[in-house]
């Protein structure tokens, strides 16, 4: 059985290629941590996986979409490793600016938040 080729503009191409192009966006925004943006994008892309849902209920995908999706789904992961590293690195300079805030860790069998973290001295003049 021979696939169907989409038709030009098919509403499923046109959600993926829009969420595609979301999603270079958003890798922009998330390596300048433009928290505005990165949450619009975010809402955006809900609202396009509603819709992308709708499509394929309509209509499977054929290969082109499916390689489209798989384009899409290796971005979305790739944005998803920056925002994990971003959240690290903010969290990583808000426990230097605040330590007291900063979640502690202690060793087994040692009691946790008796003892005051050591002073830091941040050099901010380069």
């Amino acid at each position: 059985m021979k696939e169907q080729q989409p038709a030009v503009g098919s509403p499923a191409s046109e959600v993926l290629t829009e969420l595609e192009q979301l999603l270079l966006s958003e890798r922009d925004a998330l390596a300048r941590l433009d928290r505005d943006a990165i949450e619009a994008f975010a809402a955006r892309k809900l609202e396009l996986d509603a819709q992308l849902k709708q499509c394929v209920a309509a209509q499977p995908l054929v290969a082109e979409e499916r390689a489209l999706l798989e384009r899409v789904r290796q971005a979305a992961l790739s944005n998803q490793l920056l925002l994990a590293h971003a959240r690290s690195c903010v969290q990583g300079v808000l426990s230097l600016l605040a330590p007291a805030v900063a979640p502690a860790y202690s060793a087994p069998g040692q009691a946790q938040g008796n003892s005051q973290p050591p002073p830091l001295a941040l050099n901010l003049r380069g």
